[in-house]
């Protein structure tokens, strides 16, 4: 196994980098990335508990980026415990670790938003507490990718989710939330 638990000073480097990258003030549905050049996709949470989906997004990452894939609970709180790094050793025993201890978020210890991305920010997925939904942003110069096919292939698209938007559900209210912030 290849978790490795990052300790407070690179986690404040870390969180420092991923602000440029996410407003921590602002949650889901409200477009929470900065600087746009972004193009998105969408999934049901919680993600860490698909683990299908989970081990493939790690995996597809290390194939197209070489970056270590990072997890971290709690937001922008620079909170002991809360992130971790996968460095793509062996990526289905990581990502079997952290699904199993993240059904009860490693015993109460961390909590939503949880934030998944890579070392170099090609990618950002946000998972918040309040939304069925969340977002994975992939900066468009890295959209040509095998990870924006695998995106692409398992999670929904934003044509897809206008689609379910069009509808009448309360999934199509929740999705034309997101549309009109992340899709105008």
């Amino acid at each position: 196994m290849a978790v490795l638990k990052i300790n407070s000073k690179q986690l404040d480097i870390l969180l420092d980098k991923l602000s440029g990258v996410i407003d921590f003030n602002k949650d889901l549905p409200l477009n929470v990335f900065v600087n746009g050049g972004f193009k998105y996709w969408f999934y049901e949470r919680p993600l860490l508990l698909y683990l299908d989906l989970f081990y493939g997004l790690i995996s597809e990452s290390f194939s197209s980026f070489k970056s270590d894939v990072f997890i971290k609970f709690s937001g922008g709180e620079r909170l002991a415990g809360s992130c971790f790094s996968v460095n793509g050793v062996d990526v289905l025993n990581d990502a079997q670790w952290v699904s199993k201890r993240s059904e009860d978020f490693f015993c109460g210890e961390v909590g939503y938003p949880i934030i998944l991305f890579n070392g170099t920010h090609d990618w950002v997925a946000f998972e918040s507490a309040r939304e069925e939904f969340g977002v994975i942003a992939v900066r468009v110069e890295s959209t040509q990718s095998e990870f924006s096919e695998y995106l692409e292939s398992n999670f929904i698209s934003s044509k897809e989710f206008a689609v379910l938007a069009s509808g009448s559900s309360t999934e199509s209210i929740i999705a034309n939330a997101f549309i009109s912030s992340y899709c105008s």
